[in-house]
């Protein structure tokens, strides 16, 4: 199974291939993060607009978009914010009707100009206490981990079941503290603290549950895609990697273990592309559903392939020098994202 673009997405796909190969360098690859001045350029390319409704500015476009960027820019190896602001803030800022804030940031973010960061709410990742004030809440506590908040000129909190919805803070309100530090794929990331931070009514996103779900399955999509292009490269890599090095005069891959264990590379590989394809085509009364049965499959997957790949290049293989290690690192922090596997079977059986 095959995600199976038509002409346009097609074209939308080499577009991005083509940019990703003029910008992301060897050096670059699963190692720092695009830079601004290139995420105004995807932005220009109209790549961050794809999947915001037309009614909201974007280009409407919906999983089989998702799916085609997030594949590519796993196959280069790029680390952007893609799933995190262009999908998921810029669909929950869409969202949310007569709010003019929220309209300047999506505007801002689909030109690549401002970073909107997502705080997501769940058990781990920080508790807030949400008192009434008479214009609207006083906001204290914490969000352990919240990526690109370095970058980000506001931040969608999500205050979970027991609070408001999702709320709108700038990145310099009084009272926010951001503690950054780095992710094992060297991608930034920061602890936001909340010290009785006051916010009035506007600051609430008035954006229904159900999209607020499924752009949430849409972001996860796209990981998703990332992780199996990434496993493509890795794959291949590899593959090369046992052709080229030679034991006692002929290549690894001569080896008949050596050959199993590129053979069971192999499933994993066509298998995750299988669950991914499952989930773009899915109507869109299960795609929720499918897309948490990809990323449970996949996060695991994607985690095997990584180490079997790093084993196979030898002790080079965890070093910042070969792709491999830096790309088992990449791996090992999207696997984890949003509950990882673990998250995804629970969900799917509640």
């Amino acid at each position: 199974m095959t995600l199976e673009p038509n002409e346009e997405q097609a074209l939308l796909r080499d577009m991005v291939v083509r940019f990703l190969a003029d910008h992301v360098s060897a050096e670059q690859a699963a190692r720092k993060t695009l830079p601004m001045d290139q995420w105004r350029a995807l932005g220009e390319l109209g790549v961050l607009a794809l999947t915001t409704p037309e009614a909201a500015g974007g280009l409407g476009g919906g999983p089989v978009e998702a799916a085609l960027v997030g594949e590519a820019l796993g196959a280069a190896a790029a680390l952007t914010p893609v799933a995190d602001v262009a999908i998921l803030s810029a669909r929950l800022l869409a969202g949310a009707t007569n709010n003019p804030a929220a309209e300047t940031c999506l505007a801002a973010v689909l030109a690549g100009e401002a970073l909107v960061a997502y705080a997501e709410a769940g058990e781990g990742l920080g508790d807030i206490t949400i008192e009434p004030s008479d214009e609207g809440w006083i906001l204290s506590g914490e969000r352990i981990q919240v990526r690109h908040a370095d970058q980000a000129t506001a931040f969608i909190i999500d205050t979970g079941e027991t609070g408001p919805g999702l709320l709108l803070i700038d990145a310099g309100a009084p009272g926010l503290t951001l503690l950054p530090y780095r992710l094992a794929d060297g991608e930034h990331a920061a602890r936001l603290v909340f010290d009785r931070i006051e916010l009035d009514r506007s600051a609430l996103l008035a954006t229904s549950r159900a999209e607020h779900n499924q752009a949430l399955a849409l972001a996860q999509l796209s990981i998703v895609a990332e992780m199996v292009g990434l496993m493509q490269t890795l794959y291949d890599a590899t593959v090369q990697f046992v052709r080229d090095r030679r034991q006692f005069g002929v290549p690894i891959a001569s080896f008949q273990v050596v050959q199993h264990r590129t053979a069971r590379l192999f499933i994993l590989l066509e298998q995750s592309r299988s669950m991914l394809a499952r989930a773009v085509h899915t109507s869109p009364e299960t795609f929720e559903r499918r897309t948490l049965e990809a990323r449970a499959y996949v996060s695991d997957a994607a985690l095997r392939l990584a180490q079997d790949a790093t084993q196979l290049h030898g002790g080079m293989g965890v070093t910042d020098e070969l792709l491999v290690g830096r790309g088992h690192r990449r791996l090992l922090v999207l696997s984890h994202l949003v509950g990882g596997a673990v998250g995804a079977r629970e969900a799917l059986a509640a």
